[in-house]
């Protein structure tokens, strides 16, 4: 995700990882939490069934600096 202001960072301050990578405090969530979510997401937002959520946000995290090396 683009991250232009604080807000978009994740613990709302400069952090290499976006807001919906880390928790609260900035700590970083784990890979399975990551996709879940975005998984879910998907499935919402795009009206994708979970099995064509789960492939895209696969590909999607596969280039991410958090996940890259998954």
């Amino acid at each position: 995700m683009p991250m232009t202001s604080i807000g978009d960072f994740g613990g709302g301050r400069e952090n290499l990882y976006c807001v919906h990578c880390c928790h609260p405090d900035g700590s970083l969530k784990t890979y399975e939490e990551v996709l879940d979510g975005m998984i879910n997401f998907m499935m919402t937002s795009r009206s994708m069934d979970r099995a064509a959520s789960g492939k895209a946000a696969r590909e999607y995290l596969s280039v991410m600096p958090a996940w890259c090396n998954r």
